[in-house]
């Protein structure tokens, strides 16, 4: 039986990496055991993408000879690993070296945005570019958009796209079971639009009564949580706003199976996941207008956008929904209509993958 070493976070924290990391691993791989390296310290609140500081750079030395003895110990034929275009990526360099050091083919899943971190600078995508090239036999890009940017720096035969997906059985659900209520996951960050969110839903409970939206995810930090509480208290808002914290696995699923509308107002996405767990679980949605969104809904009709970081147009479209049932309906059948993103064909390139490299 072959040997599939995955490295790379998993959850905690509630990362679209981490997230997506163990969706590979659950995958059903023909004739091979599937085993994984952790990178991430198991902190809700960790953020994957911030800079070394000296105070964890001890850490992060001893997960470089963590990852050296799990690979003598566990002899993989093939190693997946995960890898950000933040700071991290001068740690996973290295693990990249010591895995090449044991002669076993890498496999590279580029989780990454094309502008605003560490290595998207042009001279350091030519260097990393020559460094994947030389260590990785494949490199997994997220999606076609993705493709066309680091094919200018990466080597092109050795690239492919795999979009994130979802294992539709875990979100099956019928729509005539569904509540009135939305759902909001992701980090509680400006970023990700929560305060958007925030300020739409204080407009729109002025005109809609019972209003309920559920919310998995944490601040970065605890001063912002105090300030999240802070502005959920001041406005009265609690039966509004239900905060459940991190959720994972069936949990977290169980509210996606249960609430009609996801509203997602993040500024920046990659290819984002949530909107693909909201597509199998038969969700109408909510979306900013930014390119990440469009390339995943503009062709269908289970949505509205709103302009991104408008509030004001946000709560607009809420309540619009709201008060148009039929609407709404048909939103959610488009929903259950998109088969595109389901694990099955993930599942189908990655076996080729193993084959064609193990």
């Amino acid at each position: 039986m072959k040997k599939i070493a995955f490295v790379g976070p998993i959850p905690p924290p509630l990362g679209g990496v981490a997230v997506v990391n163990v969706s590979f691993q659950k995958l059903n791989y023909a004739n091979a055991q599937v085993l994984f390296f952790n990178t991430s310290n198991n902190q809700d609140r960790e953020n994957l993408y911030t800079k070394f500081s000296i105070k964890n750079s001890y850490r992060e030395i001893k997960k470089t000879q963590s990852l050296k003895k799990f690979i003598v110990i566990n002899k993989p034929d093939l190693v997946h690993i995960f890898i950000t275009s933040g700071y991290a990526i001068l740690r996973d360099l290295i693990f990249l070296k010591i895995i090449s050091n044991q002669n076993i083919p890498v496999v590279i899943h580029f989780h990454s945005k094309t502008t605003g971190e560490f290595a998207l600078k042009p001279k350091r995508l030519t260097i990393i570019g020559r460094l994947f090239d030389k260590y990785a036999a494949t490199i997994v890009l997220l999606s076609n958009e993705h493709l066309l940017f680091f094919n200018n720096y990466f080597p092109k035969h050795k690239c492919i796209v795999i979009e994130n997906f979802v294992d539709y059985a875990a979100f099956d659900c019928e729509i005539i079971k569904k509540n009135n209520s939305f759902l909001f996951v992701g980090r509680l960050t400006k970023q990700k639009g929560f305060y958007d969110l925030l300020h739409a839903i204080k407009i729109v409970k002025q005109q809609i009564n019972n209003l309920k939206v559920h919310v998995i995810g944490l601040a970065d930090t605890a001063e912002n949580e105090l300030t999240i509480n802070t502005f959920i208290a001041a406005n009265n808002l609690s039966e509004n706003i239900i905060l459940h914290g991190a959720k994972y696995e069936s949990e977290k699923n169980e509210l996606f199976k249960s609430c009609f509308c996801l509203l997602f107002p993040s500024h920046f996405e990659n290819s984002p996941v949530v909107l693909k767990e909201a597509i199998a679980a038969k969700m109408a949605i909510i979306a900013s207008d930014i390119q990440a969104n469009k390339n995943i809904l503009q062709l269908s009709k289970n949505h509205l956008f709103f302009e991104k970081a408008n509030s004001n147009h946000f709560a607009l479209q809420i309540i619009a929904l709201c008060n148009n049932q039929s609407l709404a309906l048909s939103m959610m059948q488009a929903s259950a209509q998109i088969i595109a993103y389901d694990s099955a064909f993930a599942t189908k390139k990655m076996n080729q993958i193993t084959e064609e490299l193990c």
